[in-house]
């Protein structure tokens, strides 16, 4: 028994170092309004928007006052990376922020829905509350933007 177990555990080890090498993306960046507190939808596929900037190989995403960033890139980068978050003022100043306090409720999801003549997709959003836990429990989820079901 303890011999399987010591040859199965450097082997299951190599699987999933194999696994995250294979689905690895481009790091994603978030620059948010100074002392903003809410919900950020990032709703992808809106062709009159501007698609997400890079910068050395890293994904930039600014999010407006509004909390809703609208960008024509099609859907979001899937696979293993790490994300950076920030706050930054009206000189680009940036102030790091700790994802364990701040941010919360990291979601990716599309609208789909079906009707008598099939299925209807919207665009993915992605959605993340910025603030305290105590700050999330008094601010509802936004949920999945009705006016995106096409």
């Amino acid at each position: 028994m303890r011999k399987t177990l010591l040859l199965l555990i450097p082997l299951l080890l190599l699987l999933v170092l194999l696994f995250c090498s294979t689905n690895k993306r481009n790091p994603n960046i978030y620059l948010i309004p100074k002392n903003y507190v809410g919900w950020v939808q990032i709703i992808y596929d809106q062709e009159e928007f501007n698609a997400i900037k890079q910068d050395n190989g890293r994904n930039i995403f600014t999010i407006p006052e509004s909390g809703v960033l609208k960008t024509s890139t099609p859907d979001v980068e899937y696979g293993m990376s790490f994300e950076e978050f920030y706050y930054y003022d009206e000189q680009n100043k940036q102030q790091k922020l700790d994802v364990d306090q701040m941010i919360h409720g990291h979601t990716i999801g599309d609208g789909e829905s079906v009707s008598s003549s099939g299925k209807i997709e919207g665009p993915t959003v992605q959605s993340f509350f910025v603030g305290t836990e105590a700050e999330l429990k008094n601010t509802p989820d936004p949920g999945y933007p009705d006016e995106l079901m096409k």
